[in-house]
């Protein structure tokens, strides 16, 4: 049973050939490196790039342990030339592996200095240090760093567990002349590609005889490598930033040895999720009620208040948020109990909405466990029933008939509105008897800014505003609230501050400061220079608050998805006393902008009144989350137009 390769995704990035005399790759010898090498002063075709990798290897090789079990291998060699003093914390190095199944070892390190010679670190540079409850951390620092030096190190990691190899990402975000990726696999294990590389430099993947043990087996063996990558581009709103990155992604699908049934390490979600249901950090967790007994004695005097499955569930939600404190840390299992946790006062993710769940059954709501892989960390594949994806643990209750997705820790989030870490679109619902996968559906966020402002001649304002805000805006508001030193910070405000430095807060109103969740009301009175006297006219800037940031139109063109976590609406209504002996001059054009497929739009209307007013309205409206580059053309020049809509200039005239 050999290795085979499944390409799930499509590698978004471009390749440049540089035409540079360099080094063959079968010729690089750790500690020694060639004159052109440490003569080099830039990147070829990249002059702004403070550092540049000259060699990346990564060798992975199943082997076996003397106790005749598989481990993992993996080798590294790295090397790097610094070209600017940017780029010298690069010289700072930390290595981290799981102390309980993973092992570093073999380290070397060497720093080409630029003017010549060679420095190489001894075993006392290197120190190992204790990173958290379940990794360590190798550290060491280059000595002699500058401009022109060449770094390396080689290292060798090893890990009793052979299900996930190490992911290996070719591009970096500084140039990479040559990356390359090797490995060695026994025909006993079969693994499946989930990485989205393609268009190699090189792409050789055959069979040979090596020594697994003692004995000689058929290999699948692997080279693949990548020459003259340029450095990656970010962009503003992108999730899952790496999925677009080439890079190798194995998973082990099945393991057969001679004579010996076929091992599903997996096979289907339903066959997964029953397993999982039965392990006491998951399954059994939260419907073995002894495990929650405690906790359960402690809440239900409490939900004799509660008439409705609705406010039973709010009522659980709020007691675990408010009772149990999250310790920074994400996981979708609990490694103790739902009493232990309590007992605790404090618990992963995994185990706050371990102990939610455990609770809402205990109550008699149908509850069902939803495994969430994170934004950031990979877009979700479902294809293959891989729970090695999952970072995170929530709940779908089903309350009063209506489903609700309930992801406890911050009383000032309320139900049905997960982590906007948690919106990584779809999530799989853990129920041993109909698992499936979802879509995340959250509800609209919405702004609204009404402003009266009455200017005076020298285009000073005093602004009178009212705000209301839902959903993830009245959230983060709340957290801001929490967390500011001085007005100026106030949530709107600071937006406002952005736009308007000089701008003074007077005085301000929280209407539901001691509401803990739910919509978020302030009034709050502002001085603004909001125009500018110029000879006999005022030039008025009349939208306080942006809404959206120019970087969304900076870009000609787009490499990856434009990504909004969620949908939003933002209204910024204003009524401008037009101060006396002025007339209006130009008003800004009034507009009506809607996307082709009508999940964007936009109005900006702008209108003289009869009492000596202007009122304006402008209202912005994003109902769909994730728009694909290929569409960036269009949404650009709509975004564009939006810009220039929330910079316009109403023109005032002094009459004679």
């Amino acid at each position: 049973m050999f290795f085979r390769l499944s390409v799930l995704l499509t590698a978004l990035f471009t390749v440049t050939s540089f035409a540079y005399s360099q080094e063959s790759p079968e010729k690089i010898k750790l500690g020694k490196i060639s004159v052109e090498d440490r003569r080099l002063t830039e990147a070829p075709g990249d002059s702004t790039a403070d550092a540049y990798v000259l060699y990346d290897l990564m060798d992975m090789q199943i082997k076996q342990d003397p106790d005749g079990a598989p481990m993992l291998h993996e080798y590294r060699h790295r090397r790097v030339k610094l070209f600017r003093e940017s780029a010298f914390d690069r010289a700072d190095v930390e290595l981290s592996y799981y102390r309980e199944s993973e092992k570093i070892s073999q380290l070397r390190a060497f720093i080409h200095l630029p003017e010549g010679g060679v420095l190489k670190l001894s075993g006392k540079d290197f120190i190992r240090e204790r990173y958290d409850d379940d990794r360590d951390i190798w550290r060491f620092t280059f000595p002699n760093v500058a401009e022109g030096a060449v770094i390396e190190y080689t290292y060798l990691k090893t890990d009793k567990g052979i299900t996930v190899p190490s992911r290996y990402y070719f591009q970096e975000s500084i140039p990479v002349r040559w990356a390359e990726y090797n490995a060695s696999i026994p025909y006993y294990f079969n693994y499946v590609s989930l990485g989205n590389a393609s268009n190699y430099t090189v792409s050789n993947v055959s069979t040979a005889n090596r020594l697994y043990g003692s004995e000689k087996i058929k290999h699948s063996v692997i080279k693949w490598a990548y020459k003259d990558l340029p450095a990656y581009k970010e962009q503003p709103y992108v999730n899952n930033f790496s999925d677009y990155i080439p890079q190798v992604r194995l998973q082990l699908q099945t393991v057969q040895y001679p004579g010996r049934p076929v091992y599903k390490v997996f096979s289907d979600w339903k066959d997964t999720t029953t397993k999982m249901d039965g392990w006491a950090q998951f399954g059994k967790a939260y419907r073995n009620k002894g495990n929650s007994g405690k906790v359960w004695k402690a809440v239900e005097p409490y939900l004799a208040e509660a008439s409705t499955e609705t406010d039973k569930a709010k009522l659980l939600y709020d007691f675990v948020a408010g009772k149990i404190s999250w310790n920074g840390s994400y996981s979708w299992t609990s490694e103790r109990t739902p009493n232990k946790v309590y007992d605790a006062a404090e618990g992963t993710s995994g185990e706050i909405s371990m102990l939610l769940l455990a609770l809402l059954r205990d109550a008699g709501i149908e509850s069902q466990p939803i495994l969430v892989p994170l934004r950031n960390y990979g877009s979700p594949l479902e294809l293959y029933p891989l729970i090695s994806q999952f970072d995170h643990l929530m709940v779908l209750a089903t309350v009063d008939g209506n489903d609700i997705i309930l992801d406890p820790n911050d009383l000032n989030r309320p139900p049905g509105l997960p982590r906007v870490a948690a919106l990584n679109h779809r999530v799989f619902v853990a129920n041993p008897d109909n698992p499936h996968w979802i879509s995340i559906d959250v509800p609209r966020a919405t702004q609204t800014i009404m402003a009266n402002v009455a200017l005076d001649e020298e285009g000073m304002a005093d602004v009178d505003v009212q705000s209301r805000m839902s959903s993830y805006y009245a959230f983060n508001g709340r957290n801001r609230i929490q967390e500011m030193e001085e007005d100026a910070e106030l949530p709107i405000v600071e937006n406002m501050m952005e736009s308007f430095p000089e701008a003074e807060v007077i005085n301000h109103l929280v209407k539901e400061e001691k509401v803990k969740s739910g919509p978020l009301s302030m009034d709050f009175k502002l001085k603004v220079p909001m125009g500018q006297a110029m000879d006999d006219y005022l030039y008025v800037q009349p939208i306080l608050s942006p809404v959206l940031h120019n970087e969304l139109a900076d870009a000609e063109y787009r490499l990856y998805p434009v990504d909004f976590a969620y949908p939003w609406i933002k209204r910024y209504i204003t009524t401008i006393s037009v101060p006396e002996g002025y007339a209006v001059e130009e008003l800004p054009e009034s507009i009506r902008l809607r996307s082709e497929d009508g999940t964007m739009s936009c109005t900006f209307a702008a209108t003289e009144k009869e009492d000596k007013t202007i009122s304006i309205n402008f209202t912005v409206s994003i109902d769909r989350t994730v728009y694909e580059a290929s569409e960036y053309g269009a949404l650009r020049t709509m975004f564009k137009r939006i810009i220039e809509l929330q910079e316009s200039t109403i023109v005032l005239k002094r009459a004679k």
